[in-house]
C-alpha cells in the first residue's frame, strides 16, 4: 500500500470539504442567517413536509440544533409543526406561506448557484460527485464512530 498516495487523496478530499463549507457559511452569513436555518429552509423549500427526525438524519447537524432552528422560525411565523397522527411524539415541520417566501428570498440564489456549478460540472459528472463525497462522508462518520466507541472502552 502506497502511504503517499492515500494521504494525498486524504488530504484533497479534507481540503475540499472545507473549502466548500467555507462557501456555504460565507452564503448563509450574506443571507443573515445560521447554517442550521438554511439547512432547514433549504430542505423544506426542496421538500413540503419533513420530520426533525428526517432534518436531523438528511442534515448530520445535532438534533438540538435543528430544534432551536425550528422554533426559531416557528415563533417568527415561517414554519408550522404538528404531530404524526399515529404518533404524537413525531413532529412535522412544514413552511407557511410567509415561510415559503422567507425560504425563496434566503435559499433561492443557492439554489440558482448550485444549478450553474451543476452546469458547468456536467449533470452526470455532478451526480457521481455527490454519490461518492456521501459514500466517503457515511464511510468516515462510521469509522470516526468506532474511534469513539473505542476510546470510551
Amino acid at each position: 500500500m502506497n502511504l503517499k498516495k492515500h494521504e494525498s487523496i486524504s488530504e484533497l478530499v479534507t481540503l475540499a470539504s472545507v473549502r466548500a463549507t467555507y462557501a456555504y457559511e460565507q452564503y448563509d452569513k450574506l443571507m443573515g442567517i445560521t447554517q442550521y436555518e438554511s439547512i432547514i429552509l433549504y430542505e423544506l423549500f426542496t421538500h413540503p413536509r419533513l420530520s426533525q427526525k428526517e432534518l436531523v438524519y438528511r442534515s448530520g447537524i445535532p438534533k438540538q440544533s435543528i430544534s432551536k432552528g425550528i422554533h426559531n422560525l416557528a415563533e417568527l411565523g415561517y414554519l408550522e409543526i404538528s404531530s404524526a397522527d399515529q404518533d404524537n411524539r413525531v413532529k412535522y415541520c412544514a413552511l407557511t406561506e410567509s415561510g415559503l417566501a422567507y425560504a425563496r428570498e434566503k435559499e433561492g440564489k443557492i439554489l440558482a448557484i448550485e444549478k450553474k456549478v451543476i452546469d458547468k460540472l456536467g449533470f452526470d459528472r455532478a451526480a457521481l460527485a455527490c454519490q461518492i463525497l456521501d459514500e466517503w462522508s457515511d464511510l468516515l462518520s462510521k469509522e470516526i464512530a468506532n474511534l469513539k466507541e473505542e476510546k470510551q472502552k
